[in-house]
């Protein structure tokens, strides 16, 4: 990013601070001093750029708690609580064989990270192989949950596999977003020639040599 000739870059600044002390709020004096003339600059033009920082629990009063001591609570419907627990750390990849579904049931997701998943001993790679095999010639994708452990974020996991020049890899591509579409238009009776205009930046290779690879590598 530019701006004026000069690079940007985006920082963390603080907007507002407090600070507190066994639940009690503390005052502050905060002085800046310009380093070559020894300066005192007032606080209020001074911008406060954040290089490190880290988080901690606090209750209503401003008294830190350690995490093994918090519970989750979720709100029914009714108004009251009931007590959850977060999710754990999957730790494996298990698909029964009813959860491979054809790959265009699963179009429209957007995923929000992809993994590679492989395995450097040979017997186990071959196995990996045959089955890899099995499921594009089924067009076949296999779907599970997954979740980092960190809280009560889960995503479904989409299981795939590619075959590319010879050397083959799975995908796991997790995804808890499918796409809606709320403005679909009716496909008009004529189509009328588009108005011209100025042409974007090219930075991707032409789609139709894409197409046509594709193509040459169906056997």
């Amino acid at each position: 990013m530019r701006a004026n000739g000069k690079l940007v870059e985006k920082f963390r600044v603080v907007a507002d601070r407090r600070y507190v002390r066994n639940g009690k709020a503390l005052a502050s004096e905060l002085i800046v001093i310009d380093p070559d003339t020894q300066e005192k600059v007032p606080a209020h033009e001074a911008v406060e750029i954040l290089e490190h920082y880290n988080y901690r629990l606090m209750d209503e009063n401003g008294v830190e708690v350690k995490e093994e001591e918090v519970h989750y609570f979720a709100v029914k419907q009714d108004g009251s609580e009931e007590e959850v627990s977060p999710f754990e750390r999957s730790n494996e990849i298990s698909i029964p064989e009813e959860h491979w579904v054809p790959a265009t049931s699963v179009n429209g997701f957007l995923y929000e990270s992809i993994y590679e998943l492989f395995h450097p001993d040979e017997k186990i790679a071959r196995r990996l192989y045959e089955e890899a095999e099995r499921r594009l010639r089924e067009d076949k994708v296999g779907i599970t949950t997954w979740s980092w452990g960190r809280g009560f974020a889960q995503y479904y996991a989409i299981v795939e596999p590619i075959i590319k020049e010879g050397r083959f890899v799975w995908l796991m591509k997790l995804t808890n977003t499918k796409a809606e579409y709320q403005h679909m238009m009716e496909i008009p009776s004529e189509v009328k020639v588009p108005i011209r205009k100025a042409p974007t930046l090219q930075v991707l290779p032409p789609v139709q040599a894409l197409v046509v690879t594709t193509k040459a590598k169906k056997k």
